[in-house]
């Protein structure tokens, strides 16, 4: 099981965006034994950004079936995957002193930046990676990133 945040810096209404392995992704990753999606959320997010969160609030589950899946632990497997999505709002830049990041994450380039929603899609979307795991990737946030947007909308309406 996995975790990712849209988090949003409520200053500027950017939303932190990793470059990982020349895919773009939310902030997150996966869930280790014996910790609750909550806490994963929060170590992950410090982790990869520096940032730690107040609040998280889940709104979107998306359940995932790879088949033939790479796993680097265990070689081609089928999968299936749930990954839990949180709203987190912040007015906290990125704190370089803070981030824990992994062997793997520096040697594939990790990086992390607060950036506009509508860039965020043309990235993506744009991206010329042959990154095998693409395709799942851009499911994955395109989809976040709708659902956002509609949940947004919605609230916007109620409000007036």
């Amino acid at each position: 099981n996995k975790v990712r945040g849209i988090v949003i810096n409520t200053n500027t209404n950017q939303i932190l965006l990793v470059n990982y392995a020349e895919l773009f992704m939310l902030p997150g990753g996966k869930v280790d034994e014996g910790e609750t999606d909550d806490e994963a959320l929060r170590r992950e997010i410090v982790e990869e950004s520096g940032i730690e969160i107040e609040e998280a609030c889940p709104f979107l589950q998306i359940n995932s079936y790879d088949k033939n899946y790479y796993d680097r632990k265990s070689g081609i497997i089928n999968r299936l995957t749930r990954t839990i999505f949180y709203i987190v709002e912040t007015t906290k830049d990125i704190d370089e002193s803070k981030k824990v990041l992994t062997e793997s994450e520096k040697n594939k380039k990790h990086t992390i930046s607060f950036v506009d929603s509508d860039e965020i899609e043309s990235l993506v979307e744009n991206n010329q990676t042959t990154n095998s795991k693409r395709k799942q990737f851009d499911r994955e946030i395109l989809t976040a990133l709708s659902e956002y947007k509609k949940l947004i909308k919605v609230k916007k309406k109620s409000i007036q």
